[in-house]
């Protein structure tokens, strides 16, 4: 009998961009590929993503459930849609749950509604159903050990971090592992490299050093700040550009915090001076194009609890690249970057500071070189095939764990309380 593998992506979009999170659906997708199963994918809207080996559908609640029902492993993700997890928990389907969020602490940033209620009516909602997702599953997984810790405080909450799945494992890792992001064990050749910025953007040239904010500005970013520095270092041959500055699958809605960086940028008559916000969101396949151009990628965010424990995923394209990476001292990769010299650490929210580390690492060939000779010893450690290994070993042998009568009850509770969250 040919095994199944059912992957829902919720609200993530996997299409030819393959914007941040996407990513991982699409190498779960391949690791299953690769074991000789049937993989079907649950997406919210069409794809152009070339892939014959993959069967997309769209979120559809009849669908959903012949899918679920022909499954083997059903795998969701940080915001699992509610209606075909418990489907598959009811049919006792197994469960693989993917964290690359907390979704509770990365929705309290959701900002841009015209009203409070339904911004706390959707963070009820997330909440619920990151417990639910807990409570069904028969493996979790997330991005690294923090967020490991956060994750087992919630299992102690739900009653899941028991007696017996202790005594069968005493980390509990036959419920809840580490599978970080990755990147990809292939290396960019320098001999591609191509103007894509220098000699294409008006006041862009050979001469300049290329500031690479690769991806969209989000309420959990801190863009103003990035924009002080930048203001500081006007008159140095030091250019910022932000690639993907409006989002694919978002039409030309812009974050709050988008909105205020760009204001603020042209408030300082920096923009397509020193500042260049540039609307393309450059396909997956064609990043390295834009990374190879660049001399050095930068995030930076305030100091909030989504900071402090996710990483962001546009750091590993950085990485990937061997690009040095600057960032903020709040951030969960930053004392990553200090220990392992892959980088410039500032101080959060000090707009001198930043432009002080923007500017040492411009104007030194050595540093720069020395940053990029240890990242490629760090690269080993992050390929794809390293930090998914535990889905891989998981999805070789799946196994449903029995179900416990203390988590129905909560899991029927949890039911009851999403039912009457209006949103």
């Amino acid at each position: 009998m040919k095994k199944i593998v059912t992957i829902f992506t919720g609200l993530v979009s996997v299409d030819k961009n393959l914007v941040g999170t996407a990513v991982v659906y699409k190498k779960i997708a391949d690791i299953y590929k690769s074991l000789n199963y049937q993989v079907n994918m649950v997406i919210p809207e069409e794809t152009d993503l070339e892939d014959d080996s993959i069967n997309f559908y769209l979120y559809d609640t009849k669908n959903n459930k012949k899918l679920i029902n022909s499954s083997t492993v059903t795998i969701f993700g940080a915001y699992p849609p509610t209606e075909p997890l418990l489907y598959a928990y009811s049919k006792d389907k197994i469960i693989v749950t993917y964290l690359w969020s907390i979704a509770p602490i990365g929705s309290l940033e959701f900002k841009d509604f015209k009203s409070a209620s339904k911004q706390k009516n959707l963070h009820k909602y997330i909440s619920s159903s990151y417990n639910l997702s807990l409570l069904v599953s028969d493996k979790i997984y997330c991005r690294d050990e923090g967020v490991r810790k956060i994750v087992l405080g919630s299992l102690i909450s739900l009653f899941r971090a028991s007696l017996k799945n202790y005594l069968e494992d005493k980390q509990f890792a036959n419920l809840l592992e580490v599978a970080p992001f990755g990147i990809e064990n292939k290396k960019i050749k320098k001999s591609n490299k191509e103007n894509l910025y220098r000699g294409q953007y008006k006041n862009i040239t050979d001469n300049d050093f290329i500031l690479l904010w690769n991806g969209g500005i989000w309420n959990w970013n801190d863009g103003e700040t990035l924009i002080e520095a930048m203001k500081i270092l006007k008159k140095d041959n030091i250019k910022l550009v932000f690639q993907g500055f409006i989002h694919p699958g978002k039409g030309k809605s812009l974050s709050y915090e988008a909105r205020k960086t760009f204001n603020l940028a042209k408030k300082y008559n920096l923009v397509n001076k020193s500042v260049f916000f540039i609307d393309k969101w450059v396909p997956y396949q064609e990043r390295n194009r834009y990374l190879l151009e660049s001399n050095a990628g930068i995030i930076t965010s305030p100091d909030i609890t989504e900071a402090n424990f996710f990483f962001k995923t546009r750091i590993y394209d950085y990485f990937y690249a061997k690009l040095p990476t600057i960032l903020f001292d709040c951030e969960a990769f930053a004392d990553t970057v200090k220990d392992r010299g892959l980088g410039l650490v500032a101080r959060t929210s000090d707009a001198n500071d930043l432009a002080l580390k923007i500017k040492k690492l411009a104007k030194s060939n050595k540093l720069q070189k020395e940053i990029e000779k240890n990242i490629k010893n760090y690269q080993k450690e992050i390929y794809w095939d390293n930090t998914l290994l535990p889905v891989y070993n998981f999805a070789k042998h799946p196994r449903k764990l029995k179900k416990e009568k203390e988590n129905e009850k909560v899991v029927y509770n949890l039911i009851e309380i999403n039912r009457k969250i209006k949103i």
